[in-house]
C-alpha cells in the first residue's frame, strides 16, 4: 500500500495464515500488547486458506491482508512478507508463537535492534508452554548432530550440549551460527542486500541458510537474552517415519550441496568478526 511506504511503521509483523484458527486469537491479541512506544503493521498473509484471513485484520488496526491464488511453501511465504514490508525491521514467525504483554518482548526487540546496528538477524528466548526452554540459537548442523536428534544416539549429550549453545547464560545476548526461524526479527535493509529467502529449500533450513548468508555479508546473527516469548512447538519432523522428517532430510542434502559439511569455515572460524564494514 503506498501509504504504508510514506509512513513506514517502526516493526512489520508477518504472519501467515493458513488454517490455524486456534493459534489466531492467542498470538494477535498477546502480539498487540506488546510492542509499547513502537508503531507496528501487521502483514498478513492468506496462504490460500478454504475460510479467509480478513476475520483477523481487526484485532490490530494497522493490517495488510496479502492473499495467495495458490499454496505456497514457507519460505515464498516469507518472502510475500519482505516484498510488502516498509518498517526497517520486521518479525518473521511462525503462528504458534505467543507474547506475554507485561514482557513488552517487541518494544525490547527493537530497542535491541536500534541500539545493534551491525545485527542483521535476532531472536529471542523461547519457551514451550510447559515453560522449558527451547533453545532458540544454534550451531550449524552436523550428522553427528543430525544423528543424535533424529535416531535418539546414547552418549550424544556433549554433541546436543554444543549444538544448543548450553554453554551460554540464557539471559545473555550473544552471537550464534543460526536462530530459530519460529522467530526472525531481520533487518530489512541487510535482507535486502543479501536477496531473500531460499524457496528451493521446500521446508526447514531456509532460516539457516538466511542466517549464514547474512553472516557471510557481515552481518551478525545474535540471541537477544533480554527477552522472551513463547512457542507452542508442534516438530512434526521428531517422527522418523513422517513427511515431515522426510523433508527435513532432503532439504540437509540441499544444505550440503549448497554449503558443504563445514559452513563455519566460510566465516573464518567461530569468533572471527563479522562486523558490517
Amino acid at each position: 500500500m503506498p501509504e504504508d511506504r510514506e509512513n513506514p511503521a517502526d516493526l512489520d509483523i508477518g504472519v501467515i495464515y493458513t488454517y490455524e484458527d486456534q493459534f489466531m486469537e492467542p498470538l494477535l491479541s498477546s502480539l498487540a500488547r506488546s510492542g509499547d512506544g513502537i508503531s507496528m503493521r501487521l502483514i498478513l498473509v492468506d496462504n490460500a486458506s478454504k475460510s479467509s484471513a480478513h476475520p483477523w485484520k481487526s484485532v490490530i488496526p494497522r493490517t495488510t491482508v496479502v492473499r495467495n491464488g495458490q499454496r505456497l511453501g514457507y519460505a515464498a511465504n516469507l518472502n510475500r512478507i519482505l516484498e510488502h514490508a516498509s518498517a526497517p525491521y520486521v518479525l518473521l514467525m511462525n503462528s504458534d508463537i505467543h507474547f506475554d504483554p507485561e514482557e513488552q518482548c517487541l518494544a525490547k526487540m527493537v530497542q535491541f535492534m536500534n541500539r545493534t546496528p551491525d545485527c542483521g538477524v535476532a531472536g529471542c528466548r523461547l519457551y514451550h508452554a510447559d515453560h522449558s526452554y527451547a533453545f532458540p540459537a544454534r550451531r550449524f548442523q552436523t550428522l553427528k548432530t543430525i544423528a543424535a536428534r533424529r535416531l535418539g544416539l546414547t552418549g550424544a549429550d556433549d554433541v546436543l550440549a554444543r549444538y544448543f549453545y548450553q554453554d551460554r547464560d540464557h539471559n545473555e545476548s550473544f552471537e550464534c551460527d543460526w536462530l530459530s526461524g519460529c522467530f526472525l526479527l531481520v533487518r530489512r535493509c541487510a535482507v535486502e542486500k543479501i536477496g531473500r529467502l531460499d524457496v528451493s529449500f521446500k521446508k526447514y533450513f531456509e532460516d539457516v541458510d538466511l542466517c549464514l548468508r547474512l553472516a557471510l555479508a557481515g552481518w551478525k546473527v545474535m540471541c537477544n537474552g533480554e527477552t522472551y516469548c513463547y512457542h507452542l512447538e508442534q516438530r512434526g519432523s521428531r517422527r522418523l517415519l513422517s513427511r515431515d522428517a522426510w523433508l527435513h532430510l532432503m532439504s540437509y542434502i540441499r544444505w550440503l550441496r549448497k554449503w558443504g559439511f563445514a559452513p563455519d569455515r566460510r566465516l573464518g572460524g567461530e569468533h572471527a568478526s563479522r562486523r558490517v564494514a
